[in-house]
């Protein structure tokens, strides 16, 4: 009876464990993915190009979505979705953002799910930010936010950026407002996929509400 009684308790303690270390590994996974999408957000600072197409799973369904601007799927074409030639100057054939490009758009409030078997993950969050960037011809000044719907996937043991969709909030120069202007409009490059109608880009004063990846957790509705 000892045995078993101990063999009983050996097998709860063994299934406390397994739980707990299944506990430490969604935390670690989140902790990754936090940090991966606040690194995202580093990068686009100062448009670092290469830094930024690092972040994205090598995945032929990976895919990058910006307001309407177009969806770039698989990994070249995200890849040429940052080669926008216009933020740049040349530095002995090394691309720079110039100094006057300034792309600060902070990650808040961010609620990452992950899939049952830990593979795979969705996230929402704010951005919130400044930007100094040329539009319509001069150098704005712009006060932005918006939100990202992302998709992150565990490529390798990595956790990288799957599909990322932004859909603008407000996009408005500072001196004017988002009041009076909502939305200055994306900057498009040679060779961008055709924009087309976003449901879920709809700018400040549609009211629309960007729809949620998650359940209420409070009445799982």
């Amino acid at each position: 009876m000892k045995s078993e009684g101990m063999a009983a308790q050996v097998q709860a303690l063994a299934e406390t464990v397994r739980k707990l270390e299944a506990r430490v590994q969604k935390t670690e996974d989140i902790e990754a993915i936090k940090k991966l999408q606040r690194a995202y957000g580093y990068y686009l600072e100062h448009w670092q190009e290469e830094e930024l197409v690092a972040l994205f799973a090598h995945n032929p369904e990976v895919s990058l979505e910006i307001n309407d601007g177009g969806l770039y799927k698989g990994f070249e074409a995200v890849k040429n979705s940052f080669n926008f030639a216009e933020h740049y100057t040349a530095y002995d054939g090394v691309k720079k953002a110039p100094g006057e490009f300034l792309h600060i758009l902070i990650p808040l409030n961010g609620i990452v799910d992950l899939a049952p078997d830990g593979k795979t993950a969705k996230g929402r969050w704010y951005g919130f930010g400044l930007v100094a960037q040329r539009r319509q011809g001069q150098l704005r000044a712009i006060i932005s936010c918006g939100i990202w719907e992302n998709e992150y996937i565990k490529e390798d043991g990595i956790w990288k950026i799957f599909k990322l969709f932004w859909a603008t909030t407000i996009a408005s120069p500072i001196e004017e407002g988002w009041v009076k202007t909502p939305y200055l409009g994306n900057v498009h490059h040679e060779g961008s996929p055709p924009p087309g109608p976003n449901p879920d880009f709809a700018p400040y004063p549609s009211g629309h509400i960007f729809p949620y990846h998650y359940k209420n957790p409070v009445s799982g509705k």
